[in-house]
């Protein structure tokens, strides 16, 4: 069936090619001395125009495809049969590798009835043909079940093709964007990198081999040079919905969700059942913190794959900050780290939540950030974490030293209160005051940096700028718990016990529960041997903080003097 080159369905392609450097849709490359068929004598115009024919249409690239049924349909050498057979190949072959140009709502009509037409429609359909034919058109065919079929036998048998293709030294951008995807499909990363990159290298307009290539960079953590692959690519193919996805994937890979966002959404227009793009959905609904839209997309994709590394992970997320379920939460992250036990987002979590649990659990916690920072280094909440293990085990030493890997893996890390407690431990009073100013700088009104700053003054003997400030806070507003701190810090600045205990009861009134007050008061009227007053506020603070050590010393003390607390 033969169509003329301005036929619509070619339009599109007519317009990519004109957009293509014209040495793309040169002849294939042979070895010296390889001939595309073994002839005798000097050849005739029909062996010629089929010869130039079966070489376009094993080098497979839009434009070759396209040149190709041009010269079958215009030809007057060839046999009439002969070039209907090989202006329907260059039709369907192009409707089979690159339908986003071609469309996919018809067919190129009945087959003629050639042995080329039946070898296509055999390897198109997966099944290698009895007959064994010469020459490199009929050993690229087979490679042509991968572009319908995903199974190892159709991958197996398109390597093999290739591999005997390769005799001739021809290039094929179509062979090698076959290559690339039987290769994914093995499980094989570095290959169809390669496979990829010289399809691409044969022929710019074979824009599938782009799309792949750029799926596999933004996968492997190299989404910028992804991108980079896809914003070169024609205005034509932008158009399509593979672009669509595979641009929206780079994005979202790169970390450009704002950007992204958009596109999923026109991806899943497009196909409202690509469970990948819905999961990815998910989880940017989830970033901006709008949970009840993100829910029924993940419950959509649980009948999809259960298992899968990222749903695991957005479940546990929207169990613990949507439903305050942290059992739940838990719970998913073990299932998935019983299959990804090497994923560090997974530990960092499964880390963070169970430091906040009991003693065992936060053993464990210590095992998870331990993991992932053996994985990642410079993994922040992991780092973090372990920071405040050191904090409660009480080695300020090792505290400190991982505040120093903090900041030397993330200057900007900005969990100030952690890292001014770890220095203030070790000793380390003017890298302490370096956080503060900066955590101040940060925050201004921030009663926590100002009472840590109030503190550190103190600390470093700077009474009286201490005294300064506290009176100026004091004299401000502020939450009851942070005036009562307030007044504790005062109470170190006073001169005489009297004074303190005056300040003290202040932070008291302001919070009865305030644990440093409690004990500070029990200290001074432990010293001036009132011990029913020191029993009393002693008893409060045992109420607020019952396992502290120090406070079972205190009791004891007092219980040596005979005043006992049950």
């Amino acid at each position: 069936m033969r169509r003329a080159p301005g036929h619509p369905v070619w339009s599109a392609l007519f317009v990519l090619l004109a957009l293509i450097p014209l040495s793309c849709v040169s002849g294939p490359a042979t070895r010296p001395g390889t001939s595309l068929k073994p002839v005798s004598g000097a050849l005739s115009e029909a062996q010629s125009s089929a010869l130039r024919i079966e070489a376009l249409l094993a080098n497979g690239s839009p434009s070759a495809i396209q040149e190709a049924q041009a010269l079958a349909q215009s030809s007057t050498a060839l046999a009439k049969d002969e070039a209907a057979s090989y202006a329907w190949v260059a039709y369907e072959l192009a409707r089979l590798v690159y339908p986003e140009l071609v469309g996919t709502s018809s067919s190129a009509g009945t087959p003629p009835d050639s042995l080329l037409v039946k070898a296509f429609i055999d390897a198109r359909n997966g099944r290698l043909s009895g007959a064994v034919h010469a020459g490199p058109l009929y050993e690229m065919l087979p490679v042509l079940g991968v572009f319908r079929l995903k199974t190892p036998a159709v991958n197996s048998a398109a390597l093999s093709a290739a591999e005997r293709f390769s005799a001739y030294g021809i290039t094929s951008a179509l062979v090698q964007l076959a290559v690339g995807m039987a290769l994914e499909r093995s499980g094989d990363r570095a290959g169809p990198l390669a496979a990829f990159g010289q399809s691409m290298a044969s022929a710019s307009d074979c824009y599938p081999a782009a799309l792949a290539k750029a799926k596999l960079l933004g996968d492997t953590g190299m989404a910028a040079e992804a991108l980079t692959i896809l914003s070169a690519l024609p205005a034509l193919v932008k158009e399509t919905a593979a672009y669509r996805r595979a641009y929206a994937m780079a994005l979202y890979s790169a970390g450009r969700w704002t950007e992204a966002m958009p596109l999923i959404t026109a991806v899943l227009m497009d196909d409202p059942l690509d469970s990948r793009f819905m999961l990815i959905r998910a989880h940017l609904l989830m970033e901006n913190k709008e949970y009840r839209q993100a829910s029924p997309l993940l419950d959509a994709y649980a009948g999809v794959d259960p298992n899968d590394r990222l749903y695991l992970l957005l479940r546990a997320r929207l169990s613990m900050e949507h439903n305050k379920d942290r059992g739940a939460a838990l719970s998913a992250l073990r299932r998935a780290l019983e299959r990804y036990p090497k994923d560090v987002d997974t530990l960092v979590y499964a880390a963070e939540l169970l430091w906040a649990g009991n003693a065992s659990e936060r053993s464990e916690a210590v095992v998870f950030a331990g993991t992932a920072l053996s994985l990642k280094p410079a993994n922040e909440r992991a780092l973090k974490v372990l920071l405040s293990a050191d904090l409660a085990s009480g080695d300020a030493k090792a505290a400190a030293a991982r505040a120093d890997a903090i900041l030397a893996a993330s200057p900007a890390f900005q969990d100030y209160s952690l890292l001014l407690r770890a220095y203030r431990q070790a000793g380390r009073l003017d890298d302490a005051a370096k956080m503060a100013r900066s955590w101040l700088a940060r925050d201004p009104v921030s009663e926590e940096a100002n009472l840590a700053w109030l503190s550190l003054l103190i600390d470093r003997s700077e009474k009286s700028a201490a005294s300064e400030l506290v009176t100026r806070l004091l004299s401000g507003k502020g939450s009851s718990s942070y005036r009562s701190a307030l007044y504790f810090q005062q109470s170190r600045l006073q001169t005489n016990d009297d004074a303190a205990l005056a300040s003290l009861r202040s932070a008291l009134v302001e919070n009865g529960m305030n644990l440093d007050a409690l004990v500070a008061t029990y200290d001074l009227y432990f010293k001036k041997g009132d011990l029913q007053r020191a029993r009393f506020y002693l008893k409060q603070a045992l109420t607020v903080a019952p396992d502290r050590p120090d406070l079972a010393m205190r009791r004891d003390a007092l219980a040596q003097l005979g005043v006992a607390i049950p």
